[in-house]
């Protein structure tokens, strides 16, 4: 599941919430209690409003509580893949790569990054280039192409680390690579490790730290960049909750992720990450051990800076709750939402315009336009990937073709 509550709301509000997900969950304030470790009589004058609630105890209540109900504090995912591949066939990428059915892409004449072409399914985009150009063949699965290519990865009895091999058997070069790790109790909040920049409580080996805010509708989106944005390999760590405002309106109690702590490796450093992806097998050694050797926030003791320890929050953040973290998946399947989205915005008035203007007029313009219209081979691929199921459009991995072949000999 995916619950939790937002930071900085009312306390009574706060008590009130989290009593209804440990009833939900069916947790008693023992086990709770246990979790934290504190005593079951402290915990129940915390959740009485006896005692003060503050942050640091909110967050611990919550961790117990994500971990009691089989979730973690922390989660990291693939969140954005740009791999360049020399070949100028596209069929490969598809069928032993992404292992999906060609038929299912739709076909586009206008490409990006310089290329002439694309394929796209849903989300995932395939740009391709002629001939004569050394571009070659170029994958982009941003993070709502992640999410719906778990969905196809799940079905083809395969994981991500799977798929990055191929993509070397493959050739691939990779241009780009985010690895996100998503916060849900709050344990980064983004104003703290800023003011802890400008109060110079850091070390880092990078010489640019800036922030940037964003501010609608009276609800402010902090980040802080680590690093430089033009260099192979920087730092991100901003309010996922508000982003999710900002893009879709969500009410940010509505948003699970409430900050989101990136790594985006460009290049050779892309390239490295990956092979120690591969190599290890173990994401928390692998991102944490950039981590930790780019960036340290510290907690200022009154003696030389030498001396100083890591600030809690962050301590946690690499150590009690970062070395649970493992690489998830949150499979997406494939929808048309966001053309929904973009003619609710765009298109919806204008249209509701027309129809009012055909029915005072006595006309059916628009009616007979939308009757008249001609489906292309895109919109075709779009509709057919639309109505078709996963199975139907996946292409099984050896091993989920022995798996199948055992259930049915059952």
């Amino acid at each position: 599941m995916q619950n939790d509550l937002t930071a900085g709301i009312v306390v009574t509000d706060w008590l009130g919430k989290f009593w209804d997900l440990m009833t939900e969950q069916k947790l008693t304030q023992q086990q709770v209690a246990d979790k934290v470790g504190i005593t079951r009589g402290y915990l129940n004058q915390l959740l009485g409003g006896k005692k003060t609630l503050n942050d640091n105890m909110r967050r611990q209540l919550m961790c117990a509580y994500r971990e009691l109900s089989g979730d973690e504090a922390l989660t990291m995912w693939i969140d954005y893949i740009r791999i360049r591949f020399p070949t100028h066939d596209a069929i490969p990428i598809m069928t032993e790569l992404l292992q999906i059915k060609p038929i299912f892409f739709a076909p586009d004449n206008w490409g990006f990054y310089g290329y002439t072409g694309k394929f796209e399914h849903g989300a995932m985009q395939i740009f391709t280039s002629p001939e004569d150009d050394d571009r070659g063949t170029l994958l982009e699965l941003k993070g709502e192409g992640c999410r719906e290519f778990e969905c196809l990865l799940l079905a083809q009895h395969r994981s991500w680390y799977d798929f990055f091999e191929k993509a070397n058997e493959l050739g691939g070069h990779y241009n780009r690579i985010d690895l996100a790790i998503n916060d849900y109790v709050d344990m980064l909040p983004v104003q703290y490790f800023i003011d802890k920049c400008d109060r110079d409580e850091f070390t880092s080996i990078f010489r640019r730290i800036h922030k940037d805010a964003n501010k609608e509708h009276g609800v402010i989106g902090r980040t802080l960049y680590i690093g430089s944005r033009k260099s192979q390999f920087y730092m991100c760590l901003y309010q996922k909750d508000a982003e999710q405002f900002f893009k879709y309106g969500t009410p940010l109690d509505q948003t699970p992720i409430k900050n989101r702590f990136e790594l985006r490796l460009a290049d050779e450093r892309a390239t490295k990450a990956i092979e120690a992806l591969l190599n290890e097998r173990d994401p928390a050694k692998v991102i944490f051990g950039i981590i930790n050797r780019y960036i340290r926030f510290l907690k200022p003791n009154g003696k030389a800076r030498a001396s100083w320890p890591l600030d809690d929050l962050w301590a946690n953040f690499i150590g009690k709750y970062g070395e649970k973290l493992r690489l998830t998946t949150q499979p997406e399947p494939f929808s048309i939402k966001r053309t929904y989205k973009w003619i609710e915005k765009q298109v919806a008035p204008t249209l509701k315009m027309l129809l009012a203007y055909d029915s005072a007029t006595a006309q059916e313009i628009l009616m007979t336009m939308i009757a008249n219209a001609t489906i292309t081979q895109k919109e075709m691929s779009v509709l057919q990937a639309m109505l078709a199921s996963t199975e139907e459009m996946i292409i099984p991995s050896e091993e989920s073709k022995k798996s199948d072949y055992a259930d049915q000999s059952k």
